[in-house]
């Protein structure tokens, strides 16, 4: 779901990926050693897959969280979203037990929302519950939908939450919503990536359904794959690193992942996130991959 370019070198390796969300926010990947791109799993003799052994499927549902997180988190920064959303169904309007039937009726408001005000983004992932019944929280974008604000039902004073206040959307009609506009991006990003969870990936509920829900002609991030001097990043922290011990007993950054900033007319790089975390790097006999 990224619009991917490569430069420079064996076109199957790079040392830093640079992942361009077309606002000036980058962010870019180094890597201590090359890597290789993956060209998709080996099949066996027959022509199938061998049957997965668990820590193999484990490893798969691992990978396929990361990439799945990798496009929410694209479409999020790439895009212009006004709210952060949760949509619930009243079970006298809805049965949120019934997956498929929630699915529907969230799609049909959508396509409804659509042809009442034209343009409308969105980005939604379901959040099943431990009885089985699922909501949706989501990014919507400038819409004029029917946002209110919202009230205490009892006291009829106004709901602040973290200092702002909350809003409902009476266009949904099939249960309660809270909404909040969008004021910093980046934590909105990672507020609804955390919504994708392995247990979203492995509930059976779920088996070959969809993960998320995209309006289309969403803008995507462009990715690029390179081979360079990953030396120039020394100025800047890692807002996230792994950490391993080289053989001259020195600690060496593994992989170090730059939230960073480019200037528009010169392409100058800077850093305003100041976030950092730095762990060590697994023991080499447990399965690990920075990608």
């Amino acid at each position: 779901m990224e619009t991917e370019a490569r430069t420079g070198g064996n076109p199957g390796e790079y040392n830093r990926r640079t992942t361009d969300y077309g606002d000036g926010r980058l962010e870019i990947a180094a890597y201590h050693s090359p890597r290789a791109r993956r060209t998709g799993e080996r099949l066996a003799a027959s022509g199938r897959m061998p049957a997965p052994s668990d820590q193999t499927q484990e490893e798969r549902t691992r990978k396929q969280l990361y990439a799945i997180r990798r496009r929410i988190k694209g479409y999020a920064l790439a895009n212009d979203f006004k709210w952060f959303a949760t949509l619930t169904f009243d079970p006298g309007k809805v049965n949120s037990l019934d997956y498929g039937a929630a699915k529907a009726t969230l799609l049909r408001w959508c396509r409804r929302t659509r042809d009442r005000h034209g343009k409308f983004d969105y980005l939604l992932i379901p959040e099943l519950h431990k009885s089985g019944a699922v909501h949706f929280h989501g990014l919507l974008g400038d819409v004029p939908a029917g946002f209110e604000q919202a009230a205490n039902p009892r006291t009829g004073k106004p709901i602040i939450r973290h200092g702002r206040q909350a809003y409902n959307l009476t266009d949904w009609e099939y249960g309660f919503s809270d909404c909040e506009p969008i004021e910093d991006r980046e934590r909105a990003a990672s507020y609804i990536t955390k919504y994708v969870t392995s247990a979203l990936l492995t509930d059976k509920e779920m088996y070959n359904k969809k993960r998320y829900f995209n309006s289309q002609g969403l803008k995507k991030p462009t990715v690029t794959y390179e081979m360079r001097d990953n030396a120039e990043l020394g100025r800047f922290t890692p807002n996230f690193g792994v950490v391993e011990t080289g053989k001259d007993g020195r600690n060496l950054v593994d992989i170090g992942i730059y939230n960073l900033s480019a200037d528009p007319e010169t392409g100058a790089l800077s850093q305003e996130d100041a976030d950092y975390l730095i762990v060590s790097k697994p023991d080499k006999s447990k399965s690990y991959s920075g990608n």
